[in-house]
């Protein structure tokens, strides 16, 4: 007989965004140290990185608020159209900020910009995997 799923409450969530931001924060001291030993004066590569993690942080961030604003039995429905919702937004957002970046921000190292933004999602998934 299969079993109800694990309800994942708010407070892990939580913690795994506030997880999120020491792995952001690393991130951007490892590129910054990387730049140092590069003797980079305009820090492109820690930049980039710090964008692209950024941009990750703040579209995973968002998608989290809409899915977890409602919670209840009652909520469920809602709770569906709060997850579509979040994702059509972290999509657009995610897509406007990469805009928004290319166009504003030069120098810019395009690797060091992915990286930062894959890292985070890496991480993003490894602390999903963890709530598990």
């Amino acid at each position: 007989m299969s079993q109800p799923a694990k309800r994942t409450q708010s407070d892990q969530v939580l913690r795994a965004i506030k997880g999120q931001l020491w792995v952001l924060f690393i991130l951007i001291l490892l590129a910054l140290l990387v730049d140092i030993f590069w003797l980079d004066s305009q820090k492109v590569i820690a930049k980039s990185l710090a964008v692209g993690a950024l941009l990750s942080f703040v579209s995973q961030a968002i998608f989290a608020w809409f899915v977890f604003h409602r919670t209840g039995y009652h909520a469920r429905r809602t709770i569906v159209h709060q997850m579509y919702r979040g994702q059509m937004i972290k999509w657009a957002v995610t897509l406007s900020g990469f805009i928004v970046i290319f166009i504003n921000i030069r120098p810019l190292s395009a690797p060091a910009l992915f990286t930062g933004f894959m890292l985070m999602q890496i991480s993003h998934s490894w602390m999903l995997w963890r709530l598990r």
